[in-house]
């Protein structure tokens, strides 16, 4: 007799000993995203790592099977359509794991793919020589990216990677890049949350205020997918708004939002508000804001180091001025896009690395759990404060007053149209070249 699908989940998170308080209240795979922490605790699981543990493996399993429609010769067959297990695919879904999602079999799925000519994508054909050059490329633009993180910025380029080829490559060409990552590993905090789309971290990062770059982002709590992230010459609560509503454009409006108390975030606590009430924002020191916070430091190794060491390098050799109005808006005329083209796409390969603790990727835990659950439930009000809060970080500082940097606006319109005819920007020189030529041609014209 086949075990039942309730303890196999369980016995696989380890925690096949509650399985009798599941049973008995009737309790399966699919209703486990809409259980709040008493639930759980009431069902035997007092620690918040496991609960998270728990829900990240129910996310996995569908709610219901397609319907099945007749109208063809033999027996009704499932309604699964084209766009939806393209969508999966696409998501990097195993077979096994869309047919755990669908409730059918793998069979099912294999016949559903060759019927729409769908197929998963195999290895790239490509020598030794031309992987180490690209690899040494991608390295290049986002130097602290990881093995599993450059196996995803290879596949934006269309690139499909055997592991143990890649790991051969990178071992070869940035020997010291591998050791100096494992060096700066970090314990993990506890965090908690129920579903997709239930909390979103929004913050800013300010580690190239220094230039008046600032960085706008937004994470889903759940599934650590990225919302929103984008490079500004301001925070504004006007910008951050814009900013925010980009992820609402694409991954609709969460049930809640957390972030600290700062005053760039008060659009945004005006929007949720208006859109999901009194519990539709939670502010709170940064310390729990924990996913945001984690991330910032991903992105600063993954992309911002690179021009944070050059900015540095630029004013180490008296050619780049912090104060002088003229030398940031070149800086920002040649640096503000190619930053967030970068941001761009580190962000699409981060939502299809694979992480560790829970061996999906973020996009994989997002488009399950919409599939599961796709509108979610309100929270009780009294987990509200708690909510994707993890454990304290006993270094960590008291909130500060963030000043709120407004927009530079230093080209004119006159200025930025010379700009565009006689600035061919090569990149050469990590742009360097091209910034000094900007600054001329600014100095000149304002």
């Amino acid at each position: 007799m086949a075990e039942p699908l309730m303890l196999t989940v369980l016995r696989k998170v380890g925690l096949q000993e509650v399985y009798e308080s599941f049973e008995r209240e009737a309790i399966t795979p699919d209703i486990i995203s809409l259980l709040s922490k008493q639930n759980l605790q009431f069902l035997g699981i007092p620690n918040a790592t496991d609960m998270m543990r728990l829900r990240a493996e129910c996310v996995k399993y569908g709610k219901s099977k397609p319907q099945k429609i007749g109208g063809y010769s033999g027996a009704p067959k499932f309604d699964i359509d084209k766009l939806t297990l393209d969508s999966l695919l696409d998501c990097g879904f195993q077979i096994s794991d869309i047919a755990k999602l669908l409730l059918v079999s793998e069979r099912t799925i294999y016949r559903r793919m060759a019927q729409f000519g769908l197929s998963k994508q195999g290895f790239s054909e490509i020598d030794d020589g031309d992987l180490e050059r690209v690899v040494s490329e991608t390295i290049k633009d986002f130097p602290m990216c990881g093995e599993q993180m450059l196996r995803q910025l290879l596949r934006t380029k269309g690139l499909k990677i055997q592991r143990w080829r890649l790991r051969d490559c990178i071992h070869e060409i940035d020997s010291s890049g591998v050791r100096a990552r494992k060096a700066g590993r970090l314990h993990r905090r506890t965090y908690n949350v129920m579903a997709p789309n239930h909390l979103w971290h929004i913050d800013t990062n300010h580690k190239l205020i220094r230039w008046r770059f600032v960085i706008i982002g937004g994470i889903d709590g759940f599934s650590r997918m990225i919302m929103f992230l984008s490079c500004n010459d301001n925070n504004t609560s006007k910008t951050v708004l814009e900013s925010f509503l980009t992820g609402v454009d694409n991954y609709g409006i969460p049930l809640k939002v957390r972030s600290d108390k700062g005053r760039e975030n008060v659009s945004v606590a005006d929007f949720m508000l208006t859109e999901r009430g009194e519990s539709g924002m939670i502010t709170g020191p940064s310390t729990h804001n924990q996913r945001i916070e984690r991330l910032w430091r991903d992105i600063f190794e993954g992309v911002l180091c690179y021009f944070y060491n050059l900015f540095y390098y630029m004013e180490d050799h008296d050619i780049l001025d912090p104060l002088n109005d003229l030398h940031l808006a070149a800086l920002h005329y040649n640096f503000k896009d190619e930053i967030n083209r970068r941001l761009n796409v580190w962000s699409t390969a981060w939502g299809c690395h694979r992480i560790r603790t829970v061996k999906a990727t973020p996009l994989q835990l997002w488009g399950s759990g919409q599939v599961q659950n796709p509108v979610g439930m309100q929270m009780n009000e009294t987990e509200l404060p708690e909510l994707g809060v993890g454990e304290q970080n006993n270094e960590a500082t008291r909130d500060g007053e963030r000043p709120i940097f407004q927009p530079l606006n230093l080209i004119n319109e006159q200025c930025r149209e010379i700009l565009n005819n006689e600035l061919n920007r090569t990149g050469e020189n990590f742009g360097i070249d091209d910034y000094l030529k900007s600054l001329e041609i600014i100095s000149a014209n304002n």
